[in-house]
């Protein structure tokens, strides 16, 4: 494990939002998956506070499942420039911290589209006396059509299984999901935690 995390630990924007099922996973091949004895989390976030929601919420969704995991602060701490450390230092923090196993989320992609929205019909009810009786009748209007700006951000989780040397620089497992128009950051983590979650212990990823 150092190339590849040492890429993966570099700052990059992150930004959480309501997200659909994995778009998409890979398993390398030959690995079935197994029980792990303590999980570290990483999530790359733009600010501190989205980087312990990212993570907290991951780490209480593996512990729902029975799945030893903590954050990362502890072992690369905020105020230190994690690029800066050397693939030997991340390594050995890693390894002495007794993790066997590393998930590491981070933004791949961002795109933006514009949108067209309105353009339907819907009913107004009106109201009209007819001598001494009143009568309800509707009007058809038109919504207005506009263009709105849609933002989608592509999401990869990473897993390195480090507890045997053969496997420290690599990847045994990836899934990706998009996120559509980031909006509250809080609901977005709870959601794209449960996804992924769902998706590791389902596959039988992590077990």
């Amino acid at each position: 494990m150092k190339t590849r995390v040492i890429i993966s630990l570099i700052a990059m924007v992150f930004l959480w939002s309501c997200v659909t099922s994995m778009k998409y996973t890979w398993t390398k091949e030959n690995y079935q998956g197994r029980e792990y004895n303590k999980i570290l989390v990483i999530v790359e976030a733009q600010t501190h506070q989205g980087r312990l929601n990212g993570e907290n919420w991951i780490v209480e969704n593996l512990a729902e499942e029975g799945i030893a995991a903590t954050n990362s602060l502890n072992v690369f701490p905020p105020t230190e420039m994690t690029g800066s450390l050397s693939e030997d230092e991340i390594e050995t923090r890693i390894l002495n911290g007794g993790y066997d196993g590393v998930l590491v989320t981070s933004l791949v992609d961002s795109s933006t589209r514009d949108v067209l929205e309105g353009g339907g019909v819907y009913s107004q009810p009106v109201s009209y006396r007819y001598g001494r009786h009143i009568r309800t009748g509707y009007v058809h209007m038109q919504e207005p059509e506009y263009y709105r700006q849609e933002t989608s951000y592509l999401l990869e989780t990473q897993l390195f299984d480090v507890a045997n040397s053969a496997n420290k620089e690599d990847v045994v497992w990836s899934g990706q999901s998009t996120l559509t128009d980031p909006s509250s950051s809080e609901s977005a983590a709870k959601t794209y935690s449960k996804t992924l979650v769902k998706t590791l212990v389902e596959s039988g990823t992590v077990k």
